[in-house]
């Protein structure tokens, strides 16, 4: 999710904002990119290895849920209130359940490189349900044609010309699109209801939520679920819940802080190629070069909507919502704007 402006935090709150060496934010941006874009390729590695998707993502799910509340509870931070962590859960269904149960069942018959290219175009879906909802959501011809171009890079991937073959089922790409299209209305909703962003307990909350939810279905879509207490599987479920789920997000909490979010949602660009590298190099994942067609498309459509597509506001038009930043209610301040949340899918659900 990718490159609006944050909450910034309050004078002497957060942690501190110098600047990091241009050398050193640098490595640890590509080093986030590398972890979230890796989680692609591992959930189909651990589907691979056996893991039907369904209880797969639940159990990724559950114990997610149960870090981030750790995090939040050995930080002291205050829990919101009934009415908050309501909200939360019900934006918990769009955000996580719902994306997660089709990215996970959509990577059954997808590459992990391929899936991360899709889920890369959630800015610009929700930048199309954005614009009739939120008045601060305008862009200039050049976003226009930046959409245009992402949803061409959409088709290339989707139905490829004969001869090409980049998924071993024609549903799978479009449940992985399904799942971007799902975090994208809850992205927008959480503008509408929550502007100033998500809290770390919330997160959690979504999380609980997007595991019961899951654990509903299961029956009615997985009845025959399996989870095999092998290594790679459960080596695959380990590395999603603690490098792109806990170590994702506090990098990116720390890089938010330090170098400002337009240079930290740079990540949304590294993603898929991380993907397609680690997926391909290490996970043997079939690569064909028609992905680089579409991937290039996609890359486009994100940077003119999303670096030049934005129609400046007036000194006097109202700023309608403010960006949403996934923040911490100690005094951590503030943390990922639109695009943090909008990522926070784009590290592999």
């Amino acid at each position: 999710m990718t490159s609006p402006a944050a909450t910034s935090p309050s004078p002497g709150e957060g942690p501190s904002t110098t600047a990091l060496g241009g050398r050193t934010s640098l490595l640890l941006l590509l080093l986030l990119g590398a972890i979230w874009g890796s989680a692609y390729p591992v959930i189909r590695y651990g589907i691979v290895f056996g893991a039907t998707p369904i209880v797969f993502a639940a159990v990724r799910y559950a114990f997610s849920a149960l870090a981030f509340a750790a995090i939040a509870a050995a930080r002291r931070l205050p829990r919101p209130s009934a009415r908050a962590l309501g909200l939360s859960a019900a934006l918990g269904l769009p955000i996580v359940g719902i994306y997660g149960l089709l990215l996970y069942v959509g990577e059954q018959t997808t590459s992990g490189g391929l899936a991360a290219i899709l889920i890369g175009v959630t800015p610009l879906l929700t930048t199309v349900f954005a614009l009739p909802v939120l008045r601060d959501e305008t862009l200039s011809v050049r976003g226009y044609v930046g959409l245009a171009a992402g949803f061409v890079g959409v088709i290339v991937l989707v139905a490829p010309p004969p001869g090409v073959t980049l998924a071993s089922s024609f549903w799978g790409p479009v449940a992985v699109l399904g799942a971007a299209a799902s975090f994208a209305v809850g992205s927008v909703a959480l503008r509408v209801r929550r502007p100033e962003g998500e809290t770390v307990w919330g997160i959690s909350v979504q999380f609980a939520v997007a595991t019961v939810f899951l654990l509903a279905v299961l029956p009615l879509l997985e009845p025959r679920s399996s989870l095999p207490s092998t290594p790679g599987v459960l080596g695959a479920l380990a590395f999603l819940v603690l490098l792109p789920s806990v170590v994702g997000y506090s990098l990116y909490f720390y890089l938010h802080h330090h170098v400002g979010p337009g240079q930290a949602n740079v990540v949304a660009y590294v993603n898929p190629a991380a993907a397609l590298a680690i997926g391909t190099w290490l996970f043997a994942e079939p690569f064909v070069w028609w992905e680089l067609v579409g991937f290039g498309l996609v890359l486009v459509g994100l940077t003119l909507v999303t670096q030049y597509g934005r129609r400046p506001r007036s000194r006097t038009e109202p700023s309608g919502a403010a960006r949403p930043s996934l923040r911490d209610d100690s005094s951590a301040g503030s943390a990922p704007s639109r695009a943090g949340a909008e990522r926070s899918k784009q590290e592999g659900g």
